[in-house]
């Protein structure tokens, strides 16, 4: 089940040029929205590091890196602290870095995990 959920997310939503997952598309269709959203972007870089580890198909380790790379050079604000909210197709930072909706539940949950792998890789 996670290799067909993980395997579609590649499909219709994952961006193989510049690295990480789009927003959103309608059923069975590329994507769409192809604002990246930094929850969307947290998760992805988990889920990729936790399928390599489960099926050691170097495909996902190589999502889990390109995933990483655009992260740190479009989503992280290193100026103020911060993830981005989103980031358009044309690279625009765009959105609050603090409000309701957004926290540092997914990119804070999304590091630790990604620590916790790589730590229990090593041993």
């Amino acid at each position: 089940m996670y290799r067909t959920l993980f395997e579609y997310s590649l499909k219709y939503g994952y961006d193989e040029a510049a690295g990480g997952f789009y927003d959103s598309g309608l059923f069975n269709q590329p994507a769409d929205r192809l604002t990246k959203i930094w929850w969307v972007e947290a998760e992805g870089l988990v889920s990729s590091l936790y399928m390599y580890r489960l099926t050691a198909n170097p495909q996902y380790l190589t999502v889990f890196e390109q995933t990483y790379d655009y992260i740190e050079k479009n989503i992280v604000d290193w100026q103020y602290g911060e993830w981005h909210s989103s980031v358009t197709t044309r690279g625009t930072a765009q959105g609050d870095k603090a409000n309701t909706w957004k926290a540092g539940y997914h990119s804070g949950r999304a590091m630790i995990e990604c620590l916790e792998i790589l730590k229990r890789w090593k041993d």
